[in-house]
């Protein structure tokens, strides 16, 4: 007669899903350094999209993650960094070298360690922001368009404006709006900067034809 075998113990299975769960973890950081930018004009202004594209990557590993923005203050050019929260302290920062010029292969950083003009980082679920970047990412071949941008950044509005913390706390809504609205202030501003580039490069290729 055949033996009938034993069905796995819980610690077992347990084991086996902790140990999937590091390899996977592993397998994103990997991930992460190769996609990491190596200079400055490769983050300038990818963050947002080269976290999502983590983001994409971390689902496929069903592995749990947030975004991560950190309003900035002082700070001419961005009004916001992004990164990929992994646990309870710590993040996946692809475009670190925004914030620490030496060049480092690190990609794991603690969500304490960023400069004081970083101000209180926000948490988002990515599912909804995936939803969205895909759509426009499979129908779009070229620079993904500032539409986009704009979407993304109502949905994590939203998101704000949801959370049970920022209704006790008055200072939340107002904290998020304030945010939301200096995004559109500095998006609309390096929108209308480009089109007077562009428009400038017509005018010499007129003058020169």
């Amino acid at each position: 007669m055949r033996q009938r075998s034993k069905p796995r113990s819980p610690s077992a299975h347990s084991f086996k899903n902790t140990h999937h769960q590091k390899l996977f973890m592993n397998k994103l950081i990997s991930s992460a350094k190769r996609m990491r930018a190596r200079t400055i004009e490769q983050a300038q202004g990818t963050c947002l999209t080269m976290s999502l594209d983590l983001c994409i990557l971390a689902a496929e590993y069903d592995i749990p993650v947030q975004l991560v923005m950190w309003p900035l203050k002082n700070e001419p050019v961005f009004c916001d960094h992004w990164a990929v929260k992994i646990n309870d302290n710590q993040v996946l920062d692809l475009t670190r070298i925004q914030v620490d010029s030496k060049r480092s292969s690190e990609v794991i950083f603690s969500i304490d360690d960023y400069p004081d003009n970083y101000l209180t980082p926000r948490f988002y679920s990515t599912a909804p922001l995936i939803q969205e970047y895909t759509i426009f990412k499979d129908t779009h071949n070229e620079q993904l368009p500032p539409e986009l941008i704009k979407n993304l950044r109502i949905l994590m509005l939203k998101q704000d404006l949801n959370s049970i913390n920022h209704f006790k706390n008055f200072s939340g809504i107002a904290s998020a709006l304030k945010s939301y609205f200096k995004f559109r202030l500095y998006f609309y501003l390096a929108q209308l900067t480009e089109r007077m580039h562009r428009r400038r490069d017509e005018i010499i290729r007129k003058n020169q034809s």
